[in-house]
């Protein structure tokens, strides 16, 4: 067991990285703010491998710690440079905090390895590890083929809540996975009053990533999903939008998509800071969205965190089901689909009885995905 008093580290690579990337920021930030409401000593740790280009490692650095204290985290964050790549750890730089208190911390504490980020080379430094999934189907399937971590963390915890179900092709192994919700931190997402006009979404178009089993493929391309539902628009009363990384030089995507209905918007130029992104998500009418394909093959059960930050401003959510409905209560606040009629349903549901669907999928949060519920099985599992 570790002391009650232990700090918590919640260890995130992928954000310093995307100094473009709003909503990068909040997955570890809501842990980071749930973790300190419950009165842990909690800590964000960043890390970054530098490129080697030092204008754009300082605009990694300073995107970041700037976001911080913007988002008055800087108290509580600590960026770890490392200019020779993550297989030379004794080679970094601290930002945020003395290197020997850290050292201290982390011998002490526990690591929240968000994604593995925390790699091999650096988890002994740490007193008990809990390695947090967040990518499930996907992830097993990498960690058969790459070190991903599975196995060498004292606790695997994931967010995939169909894994192992007799449906879900994903093999575990002798990993115990314990699962638990994606979770949100409701006091930073406070119901909106006006909803917008449309549904709307956040997404990669092109992530040029494929998990192989079994000479299956797991196709984790969202283009692959959405172009399937293209014809979403015409069959609904329900506005559609994309905030969706689509290149100029995709001509031909673009013009299929704005044939078909969907508006289309550059994620750049809406969700580039943290704050950004949330106020595209608080203005929205309700979140309409697809899934990878890999989620879907691999009935993991998968729920998107941003999902649930809809679900906690008030906002209705219809998205491709991935396992996870029959895990969560009936509610007119998050609608599943597998086919295009089912999804033109649920949005037409919802803008039958609006008022509804924003009051339940509030209390959809707050019962199920709010930090307040989820953290103490975490911190429970973690040995806190």
């Amino acid at each position: 067991m570790i002391g009650r008093m232990a700090s918590v580290l919640v260890g995130s690579a992928f954000v310093a990285k995307y100094p473009n990337g709003g909503g990068n920021y909040w997955v570890p930030l809501q842990y980071l703010r749930g973790l300190r409401d419950l009165g842990v000593d909690a800590w964000w740790l960043e890390l970054v491998a530098t490129t080697g280009n030092a204008s754009t490692d300082r605009l990694f650095r300073e995107t970041f710690l700037d976001s911080a204290r913007r988002l008055g985290v800087a108290d509580h964050v600590v960026l770890m440079e490392f200019p020779e790549g993550y297989d030379h750890p004794d080679r970094r730089n601290i930002y945020g905090m003395p290197a020997a208190e850290l050292a201290a911390r982390c011998r002490d504490g526990v690591l929240l390895n968000l994604a593995e980020s925390v790699p091999k080379h650096i988890r002994p430094e740490f007193g008990r590890t809990v390695l947090m999934d967040i990518d499930p189907g996907p992830f097993q399937i990498w960690g058969r083929q790459w070190d991903f971590g599975i196995g060498t963390h004292d606790v695997h915890v994931t967010i995939g809540q169909h894994l192992g179900a007799v449906d879900s092709p994903v093999p575990l192994g002798d990993v115990v996975w314990h699962k638990v919700w994606p979770t949100v931190h409701l006091p930073s997402w406070p119901v909106q009053p006006s909803p917008g006009r449309c549904f709307t979404t956040v997404t990669q178009w092109w992530s040029q990533e494929y998990a192989f089993l079994d000479g299956e493929t797991f196709d984790c391309n969202k283009r692959t999903s959405f172009i399937e539902f293209v014809d979403l628009p015409g069959r609904t009363r329900a506005s559609l939008e994309l905030a969706a990384n689509i290149h100029p030089t995709e001509t031909e995507d673009l013009a299929l998509l704005a044939t078909k209905g969907w508006a289309v918007c550059a994620p750049e130029s809406v969700v580039r800071t943290p704050e950004q992104y949330r106020d595209y998500v608080q203005t929205s009418r309700g979140e309409f969205s697809c899934a990878k394909p890999a989620y879907v093959k691999a009935r993991s059960g998968w729920v998107s965190d941003r999902t649930i930050c809809y679900l906690a401003s008030g906002r209705p959510a219809v998205v491709q089901d991935t396992g996870a409905a029959m895990h969560l209560p009936e509610t007119a606040g998050l609608q599943f689909f597998r086919t295009i009629d089912e999804a033109a349903a649920a949005l037409d549901r919802v803008e039958a009885d609006y008022a509804r669907a924003a009051r339940e999928a509030r209390e959809l949060a707050h019962s199920v995905f709010s930090t307040a519920v989820v953290l103490p099985r975490i911190l429970g599992l973690a040995g806190l």
